[in-house]
């Protein structure tokens, strides 16, 4: 290895130093107090690559320090010790896995000679939100398949994991207030049980992953309401959409949040959706055009929008952040907006001062082909991986939005992709995305980042499920 700049995500400082570290010579990991777990991953991952890093060698020193940002880290490496330094477990983690990163790369050609350069790297996140979504509700995933997922988004410091869980063709997460949702089977049949949601939940929380579910009103939701007619406008010809008025709809809804709410304690944000719903069925029906007229609205979003706001202060009052869909009605200031049609979403957001996740679809949906090979709806345009990479979630006005943009989220919508082909749609794009949700730009460099890639899937990084 000739430098330290082989790292993805790129590090904001790499100072090199003279000298070397033979990578046989190290041993003896320590750890601070409960981070004993890192020590334990990091032997099994050397182990992996025909290290062993429990003998006694030249140390390597996991510490948090009090004067490094959390999720932030540094790795000094000297040939006498190498320190990974972290400000929180978080940061500890991340730095963990870069310095797992230097090793793979280190021993590409075998362990026997190998070398890592000193230096020091310092690094932390430019973004403190750096999503995936998953949409489980089209096709649901196995368990594995999520877990996979998940240690990818570690592996590339990615910290929020946006789960899609409920849609016109499934409800996926188990109900036991209404089990017939349930049978809802979208394109593949079934849903996570409780244990299974929590079993995720733990995994995710085990690498520093926050779980924001997703349930979705007033549209998206035919099949529900296929099975529940009484909640449509009109029972006879139900659609897609709740009526808006009435209040069965709402009772029914808010069980149901508690209950969703109740399967993830450790999530301190839910997302109702709220976005492409049809007024087809509210323009027709007495009830919501009263409401509308008793409410003194001119118009039916209006009264849409009056309904979200309603239910996104019922999930506050359970102590939870909503998030919405960007649809262009005003929410109420704490609840956080998706934007995702457009980067104007978010000059238009930043108006009504609502926090901001970036989703512009032509830029961030996964579901887009990567190349023209692979099928797609006629619609969509083809995104490649340097589409990812370029993308750019401020746009023009990054002081004016400051700390309302939280960060981007990248999305996997799933109508045509079955379970076996999700890793391959996010290889090698959320490689990509990883740059774009922590590097500042001026450390981001197209050439450089395929470079830094190509050694990576060289050197079998990305393939070491252990790593």
């Amino acid at each position: 290895m000739e430098n330290l700049d082989v790292l993805i995500p790129r590090p904001q400082s790499i100072v090199a130093a003279p000298g070397v570290v033979k990578v046989e010579s190290l041993g003896s990991v320590s750890t601070p107090q409960g981070c004993e777990r890192f020590g334990g991953e990091l032997i099994r991952n050397a182990g992996v690559l025909g290290l062993d890093l429990t003998q006694e060698g030249v140390p390597v020193k996991m510490i948090l320090s009090s004067e490094i940002k959390v999720e932030s880290f540094e790795i000094t490496i000297t040939p006498d010790e190498v320190t990974i330094a972290g400000g929180d477990p978080a940061g500890l983690f991340y730095g963990k896995g870069a310095f797992e990163q230097l090793l793979c790369i280190a021993v590409i050609k075998g362990t026997r000679g190998s070398e890592i350069p000193c230096g020091k790297v310092s690094d932390s996140p430019r973004f403190g939100y750096r999503g995936f979504m998953l949409d489980s509700a089209r096709h649901i995933q196995s368990v594995d398949t999520v877990k996979k997922v998940l240690a990818l988004m570690a592996k590339l410091r990615l910290n929020v994991f946006h789960w899609h869980l409920c849609d016109s063709q499934g409800f996926r997460s188990e109900s036991k207030l209404f089990p017939e949702l349930n049978t809802l089977a979208g394109m593949t049949p079934g849903y996570y049980t409780a244990a299974e949601i929590k079993e995720i939940c733990d995994f995710a929380a085990e690498h520093f992953i926050t779980v924001i579910p997703e349930i979705e009103m007033p549209g998206h939701s035919k099949g529900l309401l296929a099975l529940h007619p009484e909640l449509a406008c009109d029972p006879e010809n139900p659609g897609k959409e709740f009526c808006l008025a009435k209040k069965e709809v709402r009772e029914f809804l808010e069980k149901l949040i508690t209950e969703f709410v109740g399967l993830f304690p450790a999530s301190k944000i839910i997302h109702l959706g709220g976005d492409e719903a049809n007024t087809e069925h509210w323009d027709k029906c007495p009830a919501c055009q009263k409401l509308m007229k008793d409410k003194g609205l001119s118009d039916i979003r209006q009264l849409e929008n009056d309904f979200m706001n309603d239910m996104a202060a019922f999930v506050r009052s359970l102590g939870v952040t909503p998030v919405t869909w960007f649809t262009g009605s005003i929410m109420e200031e704490s609840t956080i907006i998706q934007v995702w049609r457009s980067i104007w979403e978010l000059k238009e957001t930043l108006s009504h001062g609502n926090r901001m996740i970036f989703s512009v679809h032509d830029q961030l949906y996964l579901d887009y082909p990567c190349t023209a090979a692979e099928p797609f709806e006629n619609w969509m345009p083809v995104l490649c991986e340097s589409g990812v990479y370029n993308t750019e979630p401020f746009a023009a006005w990054e002081e004016e939005i400051g700390d309302l943009l939280l960060g981007p989220e990248t999305c996997l919508w799933t109508e045509t992709v079955p379970d076996h082909r999700v890793m391959a749609k996010l290889m090698p794009r959320l490689v990509a995305f990883s740059e774009t949700a922590w590097c500042p730009i001026a450390q981001k460099d197209w050439f450089s980042y395929t470079k830094r890639k190509d050694v990576l899937t060289a050197g079998g990084w990305f393939e070491m499920e252990a790593l």
